[in-house]
């Protein structure tokens, strides 16, 4: 009885570990490819499990102390108190900055842009000031305290904006991009793919009725040529698809409307995503739909 446990538990291990292996692998050629070694990236492991141990499993009513940390993580006692004492290195300045500017976008596109089944449709122009449907209003409305001329600056850089000869805005894409922000791009890598690791963690130990949307449709035995046209609907369908969602989030969202009523505060994200890689000669050809929330995938071939 207990080696079967054992084994079972080694097992459960070894898959755990093949799966982070995989998860690793386009992050470590994302690091490598800016210079990142390995001993920076065992650092930030540490930070990561040391605060991970420090705020999600503490006792409660107990301060949670470098013994039981060393303990959870396997780190010393040494180097926990060293990691705990030092200044967190990373800032969220860019992550607000990000924040803010998707917002003005966002609500640019649900008070002012046509609904439409296809989102090519283009919002109207917008005075700069000096009137309710004028840029300012909408940087005002949308970011807080940020000034507008700082938030028209980041979405001209960003390429999603353009000035017109009277001094107006033109909004020429509708979603915000940090393209040209390489410290911007760096901050998606964390927050959207810890999302998406968030999410599919969640539904490993989640009950059916608990687990989060997951899904997924991937082919492995495609021509080149036909991936243009599905990275085209995927832009149009897709933005409608996240636009709709928007559109209702806001109306639920305090900060949004101040007249929505309810305990509690919650954060809830919806995404989409596209990827495309070669295929090595030789390999199987399979089709593979995830069909269930959770993430089992069952597999056609």
């Amino acid at each position: 009885m207990g080696n079967n446990s054992q084994m079972n538990h080694a097992s459960a291990t070894g898959h755990l570990l093949t799966a982070l292996l995989t998860l690793m692998r386009p992050l470590v050629r994302f690091l490598l490819a800016r210079g990142i070694a390995f001993d920076s990236f065992v650092e930030v492991a540490k930070r990561a499990f040391i605060d991970v141990a420090e705020k999600d499993f503490g006792i409660p009513g107990k301060r949670q102390t470098d013994s039981r940390i060393s303990v959870l993580t396997g780190l010393t006692r040494k180097e926990v108190a060293r990691v705990r004492d030092e200044a967190e290195p990373l800032s969220v300045v860019a992550d607000q900055r990000l924040n803010r500017a998707a917002r003005v976008v966002s609500g640019w596109v649900r008070d002012f842009a046509p609904v439409k089944k296809m989102a090519k449709a283009t919002p109207m122009r917008l005075a700069l000031d000096g009137s309710e449907r004028s840029f300012a209003e909408l940087v005002r409305r949308y970011s807080g305290d940020m000034p507008v001329q700082s938030v028209l600056d980041e979405l001209l850089r960003a390429g999603t904006v353009t000035r017109g000869t009277d001094g107006s805005v033109q909004l020429i894409n509708r979603t915000y991009l940090a393209a040209k922000d390489e410290v911007g791009k760096v901050s998606l890598l964390g927050s959207d793919a810890r999302d998406l690791i968030a999410t599919i963690t969640h539904n490993l130990d989640a009950k059916p009725e608990a687990a989060y949307f997951q899904r997924k449709t991937s082919y492995n035995n495609l021509p080149a040529n036909v991936l243009d046209e599905v990275r085209e609907l995927l832009r149009d369908d897709g933005q409608v698809f996240l636009e709709r969602f928007d559109r209702m989030l806001a109306e639920k969202d305090r900060d949004m409307n101040t007249t929505v009523l309810g305990e509690g505060r919650k954060r809830a994200v919806i995404g989409l995503y596209y990827f495309e890689e070669d295929v090595a000669p030789g390999t199987s050809k399979s089709v593979e739909r995830v069909e269930k929330s959770h993430g089992n995938a069952g597999k056609k071939k």
